[in-house]
């Protein structure tokens, strides 16, 4: 009778280890899906690759024109200088304007990846 009860509670042991071993690499996907749901992509994940590629796209023109434009090759190395810094200035601002306005938000998310990836 010991040896019965011994047995059961060493599988009921053995078997909440590979529970909560199972349930540790759960992540919240895995449980959306459990419940029939799924995550809904969200709008800035298809606007920022968009701006980027406008982006991407504007400069590559402006540096063709640039090129292509009648002048001798010391205007067009001053015309190009200030416009790569001008480009930069405008970058760094909008940088620093996108980090204030999203600086709560960033960092709480930022906190919760650390803490789930420190778990």
């Amino acid at each position: 009778m010991n040896f019965t009860k011994t047995a059961l509670a060493m599988g009921s042991a053995i078997g909440v280890r590979k529970l909560v071993e199972s349930a540790e690499s759960l992540d919240l996907d895995d449980m959306l899906e459990f419940v029939g749901l799924e995550r809904r992509i969200g709008a800035a994940s298809g606007i920022f690759p968009a701006i980027g590629l406008v982006t991407v796209s504007a400069a590559v023109g402006a540096a063709t024109a640039l090129l292509l434009a009648p002048s001798s090759g010391t205007k067009l190395r001053a015309r190009l200088s200030d416009g790569i810094d001008d480009a930069k200035h405008r970058l760094a601002d909008s940088i620093s304007q996108f980090e204030h306005s999203h600086h709560g938000r960033h960092a709480a998310s930022l906190e919760r990846a650390t803490h789930r990836r420190n778990q």
